[in-house]
C-alpha cells in the first residue's frame, strides 16, 4: 500500500495494518463475487481504500456502519462498471433556514447546500481517479413542511414554504450551470421526486417515528438522539423561544426524516450528506441489511470552515 501511494511512514509495520487489510479483503471478496474481471475488482478495491485512507479533506466515507456500507458500495461500483452507467449519488439538502429567532425560512441556499456545491468537483475527481463515473442528484428536503415543530416555528404557510423552496431549487440550478455540471448534477424537490415514485413519505415517516420512539432506549438510538439535540442546541440562538424539550421532539422528527429518506434510497445510491454529523446514522436506522431494507452507503462532508472563512473545497 505504501508503494501504491498511501501515506505511511518508513516506520510503519505490516502488523499495524490489520484493519486496512480487513477492509481490502472485504472489498476484494465482495467485488470478486460479482465480477470475474480483475480490473473491475482491483479498481473497486482501490476506490474503497482511497475513500478510507486517502479521502479528500473534509470527507468521511462510510462513517457509521463501515463493513455493511462497504459491501453495498462495492455492489454499486461493480454494477456501474458492468453496465457502463455512472454510480448514483444522492444529496439531501435542507431548505434555507435561519436558526435564529425560531426557524426563519429564506429562499436562498442553506449551508448544507452551499457545502455540497462547493465540493462537487472534488467528489467527481475522487471517483474519476479510479475510473468511476458518478451522477449526482440533489434533493431539496421540502418534505420538512410536514415536520410539525419546524413548520410551526418557521411561521410560513404551505404556499409560502413551497414558493421559497422552489426559489432555492432555481438558485442551486443556476450555480450548477455556472460550474458547468448541468449534465451530471440535477436538483429537484424531494417531495415531487418521492411522489413520482409512489413513495408515501408521510405514512412511512409516521411508521418510522413510532419505531424510533419505541426503540429510543436502545443504545444506538439513545446516543444518536442525545447527540443531535446537543448539536442543534449548540448551533441555535433561539433558546427561550424553542426549548430543549422542543429540540428533543424536533430531533425525533429529524431522525425519522433521515430514516425515511434511507427507506426511499434503499441502498440503490450513495448518500452524500453535509448536514448534522449526529444524524448520519439515521439513514440506516431500523435497517438490518438482511431483509428488504438494504444498507445505504454514506459519505459525510464536514461543516467546517478554514481560517479564511471559506468552506472546504
Amino acid at each position: 500500500m505504501r508503494e501504491a501511494g498511501y501515506g505511511f511512514s518508513v516506520f510503519d509495520r505490516p502488523q499495524n495494518f490489520k484493519m486496512q487489510a480487513g477492509i481490502l479483503e472485504l472489498a476484494v471478496k465482495t467485488a470478486g463475487s460479482l465480477s470475474a474481471d480483475p480490473e473491475i475488482v482491483s479498481d473497486t478495491a482501490y476506490l474503497v481504500l482511497d475513500s478510507l485512507l486517502a479521502a479528500p479533506r473534509g470527507f468521511e466515507f462510510f462513517p457509521r456502519f463501515p463493513k455493511e456500507e462497504i459491501v453495498q458500495f462495492c455492489r454499486l461500483a461493480v454494477a456501474s462498471r458492468l453496465s457502463q452507467m455512472p454510480i448514483s449519488v444522492v444529496c439531501p439538502v435542507c431548505p434555507d433556514f435561519t436558526h435564529g429567532l425560531g426557524y426563519k425560512l429564506n429562499d436562498g441556499i442553506d449551508t448544507s447546500g452551499e457545502l455540497i456545491l462547493a465540493n462537487l468537483n472534488t467528489l467527481f475527481e475522487h471517483f474519476n481517479k479510479r475510473g468511476f463515473a458518478i451522477q449526482i442528484d440533489i434533493h431539496l428536503a421540502d418534505v420538512e413542511m410536514f415536520d410539525r415543530k419546524v413548520f410551526e416555528f418557521s411561521g410560513a404557510t404551505q404556499e409560502e414554504f413551497l414558493t421559497k423552496t422552489n426559489r432555492t431549487i432555481g438558485r442551486m440550478r443556476d450555480v450548477i450551470q455556472s460550474l458547468g455540471f448541468e449534465r451530471t448534477v440535477t436538483v429537484g424537490s424531494m417531495m415531487e421526486i418521492m411522489a413520482a415514485s409512489n413513495f408515501n413519505y408521510v405514512n412511512i415517516k409516521a411508521t418510522n417515528i413510532d419505531g424510533i420512539k419505541r426503540e429510543k432506549t436502545r443504545k444506538k438510538i439513545r446516543k444518536t438522539h442525545k447527540a443531535l439535540v446537543q448539536e442543534r442546541l449548540k448551533r441555535s440562538t433561539a433558546m427561550g423561544i424553542i426549548t430543549e424539550a422542543d429540540y428533543s421532539e424536533i430531533a425525533f422528527e429529524e431522525l425519522a426524516d433521515y430514516s425515511t429518506y434511507g427507506d426511499f434510497i434503499n441502498g440503490q445510491a450513495v448518500i452524500f450528506s453535509s448536514d448534522a454529523t449526529s444524524a448520519v446514522p439515521g439513514y440506516n436506522f431500523l435497517r438490518t441489511g438482511h431483509d428488504e431494507k438494504t444498507i445505504n452507503p454514506t459519505i459525510y462532508l464536514k461543516q467546517a470552515k478554514e481560517k479564511g472563512g471559506d468552506f472546504y473545497g
